[in-house]
C-alpha cells in the first residue's frame, strides 16, 4: 500500500513539474526585435511643428471617466469598438453594458473584445455577457480563451483598454472596466490615467485610424474567439430587461454625461499622436513597445516615468543604465509597498530594488490617499506616452499593450505639473542609501501579518518573476 501511494506520489509531482514546465518555458527566452522593425521604430516620425488634426483630454479621476464613457457611448450613430482586459459586472460595469446594450437597441453595431483571463472568471459563467451577446447588433470575442489542457497558450495576454466611437473620437488608457476604475462605488480605488482623442478634421494618417486597422487585426486572430455560449435564456432575459431599465436610470443618476458636450473645448491641441503597440499574437513576444519607448526615451534630457511597479529583466536594466548615461535626469514614480495594489510588483521591488537603483534612475515610492495604476512617461517639455504598458517583463514580453504617443507640449504641462505633486507625496533614496520623504509624504507602517506575507513571498516568487 505505501508503495503504491508512494508511485502516485511521484507521478503526481512529475506530472506537475511537466504542466509547469509547458506553462512557463515556452515564454522563458527574452526575444529581441528584428533589424527591420528597429529600423521602422527609429525611423517613424513622433514630432511634428504644426497642429494635427486630433486634439487631446486628459483624464485622471475616475468618475470622470465613467461620464466620458457614458457620453460618448450616448453619442455613437454608426460603430462602437470596446477592448478590454478585465470587464466585472459589478456597479460600473453594469453601467457600461446598459450603456452598450442601450446604444445596440438604436442600431449600433458594437463589437467587444475581452481577455482570455476575463473570459475564464467573468464572462463565461455570467448571465449577463449572454444578455449582451445574444443582441443582434452585439458580438464579443474573447481573446486567447484559458484552457487548462494548453497551458503553453495561457501566460499571453490581451492588456489593452480601448474605446472607440465612429470615426471620430477614442479612448484609451489603463483602465479596466469595474468599480475599482470607474464611479464612486467603492472607498478603495486605483488611480489611473488616459487620454481621450477627438478629431477635428478629416486626416486618414490620424491616429483614431492607426486604432481601428489595430483592432481590426486583433479581432480576425484565429486567437480570438467568438462568444457563442447560450444557457438559462430565461435568465438573460431579466438581465436584458433590468439592464435596459437601468439604461434609462443612468439618465437621472448621470444627467451630465448626457448633456451635449463641446469636444474642442474639452481639449487641448496637439501635433501628433502615434499609436504604439506590441505584437499581438497570443505568443512570446518580441518587445516592440518597450524598445519603442526607450527611442523616444532617448531623444529626451528630462525624463519621468509613471508606473504601478517595476520588474526589469536584464535586458531591460541594462537600457535603464545606458538611458541613465546620456540623459541629465530619469526618474520613475512607482508605488510605496506600503500602498501598492499588486503584491507581486510589490515583493519584486523589495528584491530587486538595489539592482534598479544601480541603472542610475532615481524612483519615487508614491504614498497617496489610493494606489497608482498609472502608466505614463514624459520626455523633456513636449512628448508624453499614456497608455497600458507596464515596467515589467509581463507587458514587455508577453502581453498585448497600446501606448500614445503624443507631441503637445500643452498635455505634457499638465501631466508634468500632476508628477510634481505626486513627489510631495512620495519617498526617494538617495546614492547614499538614505531615503528623503517629500513634504506630503506620511510613513505607514505594514502590519505584522503583511510583512510576514511579502517575507514569504519574496522567497516564492523568484523562479517566476518572468510572468508576474
Amino acid at each position: 500500500m505505501i508503495r503504491i501511494l508512494k508511485f502516485f506520489g511521484v507521478s503526481f509531482l512529475f506530472l506537475l513539474l511537466l504542466y509547469i514546465l509547458l506553462l512557463t518555458l515556452p515564454y522563458v527566452a527574452h526575444k529581441k526585435v528584428p533589424q527591420e522593425i528597429l529600423d521602422r521604430i527609429r525611423s517613424a516620425k513622433y514630432y511634428s511643428e504644426l497642429p494635427g488634426a486630433e486634439r487631446a483630454a486628459y483624464i485622471d479621476d475616475n468618475t470622470d471617466a465613467l461620464l466620458y464613457r457614458l457620453n460618448l457611448i450616448d453619442q455613437a450613430e454608426k460603430e462602437i469598438i470596446f477592448s478590454t482586459f478585465d470587464f466585472n459586472v459589478d456597479e460600473a460595469g453594469k453601467d457600461i453594458m446598459a450603456s452598450l446594450l442601450s446604444a445596440a437597441e438604436r442600431g449600433v453595431r458594437i463589437r467587444m473584445l475581452v481577455d482570455g483571463f476575463s473570459g475564464m472568471l467573468d464572462v463565461n459563467s455570467s448571465p449577463w455577457f449572454e444578455a449582451m451577446a445574444s443582441h443582434e447588433n452585439i458580438e464579443l470575442k474573447i481573446y486567447n480563451p484559458i484552457h487548462f489542457y494548453a497551458p503553453w497558450k495561457m501566460q499571453a495576454r490581451l492588456h489593452d483598454k480601448y474605446l472607440i466611437i465612429d470615426d471620430q473620437m477614442y479612448l484609451l488608457g489603463g483602465r479596466n472596466t469595474f468599480n475599482l476604475f470607474l464611479g464612486d462605488y467603492t472607498p478603495v480605488k486605483n488611480i489611473d490615467r488616459e487620454l481621450f482623442i477627438y478629431e477635428t478634421a478629416g486626416d486618414p494618417e490620424a491616429s483614431i485610424h492607426q486604432l481601428k486597422q489595430y483592432f481590426q487585426s486583433v479581432w480576425e486572430l484565429p486567437d480570438a474567439k467568438l462568444y457563442t455560449k447560450m444557457g438559462d435564456r430565461e435568465k438573460s432575459q431579466e438581465c436584458i430587461q433590468w439592464l435596459t431599465a437601468h439604461a434609462d436610470a443612468l439618465k437621472s443618476s448621470y444627467p451630465s454625461a448626457y448633456e451635449p458636450w463641446d469636444y474642442e473645448a474639452l481639449t487641448m491641441e496637439t501635433n501628433r499622436i502615434t499609436l504604439l503597440h506590441n505584437p499581438i499574437h497570443a505568443s512570446n513576444k518580441e518587445p516592440w513597445m518597450w524598445e519603442t519607448v526607450c527611442h523616444l526615451m532617448g531623444t529626451g534630457k528630462e525624463i519621468t516615468v509613471y508606473t504601478p511597479y517595476i520588474i526589469c529583466g536584464k535586458e531591460m536594466y541594462a537600457d535603464l543604465t545606458a538611458l541613465c548615461k546620456k540623459t541629465d535626469l530619469v526618474e520613475i514614480i512607482t508605488n510605496d509597498v506600503a500602498s501598492g495594489a499588486n503584491p507581486w510588483g510589490c515583493t519584486d521591488y523589495l528584491n530587486q530594488k538595489k539592482k534598479i537603483w544601480a541603472t542610475g534612475v532615481r524612483v519615487y515610492e508614491y504614498l497617496g490617499e489610493h494606489s497608482s495604476h498609472s502608466k505614463a512617461v514624459l520626455i523633456d517639455d513636449r512628448m508624453s506616452i499614456v497608455g497600458s504598458y507596464n515596467m515589467d517583463m509581463r507587458s514587455t514580453y508577453q502581453d498585448t499593450e497600446l501606448m500614445l504617443a503624443v507631441d503637445s507640449p500643452e498635455l505634457n504641462a499638465v501631466i508634468r505639473k500632476e508628477a510634481e505633486v505626486n513627489k510631495t507625496y512620495s519617498r526617494y533614496m538617495t546614492p547614499e542609501g538614505t531615503y528623503i520623504n517629500g513634504e506630503n509624504y506620511v510613513p505607514r507602517e505594514m502590519s505584522a501579518g503583511k510583512k510576514l506575507f511579502y517575507g514569504v513571498l519574496r522567497v516564492l516568487i523568484m523562479p517566476f518573476r518572468r510572468f508576474l
